[in-house]
């Protein structure tokens, strides 16, 4: 007999915005991901901030590499005790702010077809005829 699936499952829910400091609009989503773990959710970011810091004017470049040297292990300690954690970089053209937060999400199906319900074949991608 096989073990029922959760119907609830933990994750950590991140995202990084942007906001230009000459416009009064709100923050942009760049992006956004759901991940299982805390460490995940870290990496997530950390990539990121990895991938634009050189292009950061200095102050904010600095900031960015002590971050990624030792100062996300303090948002890693938050988001394992499911706390939410934010990471924000300024410079003069720009605002960048990523976040990940623990959610709680209701499984309604797994992508495991044994899982999805009999009508989902009936919604498959059509195949393309042959001419």
């Amino acid at each position: 007999m096989t073990e029922p699936v959760p119907i609830l499952t933990r994750a950590f829910q991140c995202a990084c915005w942007i906001r230009r400091p000459s416009t009064t609009q709100a923050p942009t989503l760049i992006d956004s991901i759901d991940i299982e773990t805390a460490t995940q959710a870290i990496r997530w970011i950390r990539v990121a901030v990895r991938t634009i810091a050189s292009s950061l004017e200095p102050d904010a470049r600095e900031q960015a590499w002590e971050w990624l040297s030792a100062g996300y292990r303090n948002d890693l300690r938050a988001l394992t005790s499911d706390q939410p954690c934010t990471f924000t970089l300024h410079d003069s053209r720009t605002t960048i702010q990523w976040t990940a937060r623990p959610v709680t999400y209701l499984k309604l199906a797994t992508r495991q077809s044994l899982n999805l319900p009999a009508c989902a074949e009936q919604y498959m991608q059509p195949q393309h005829q042959r001419e």
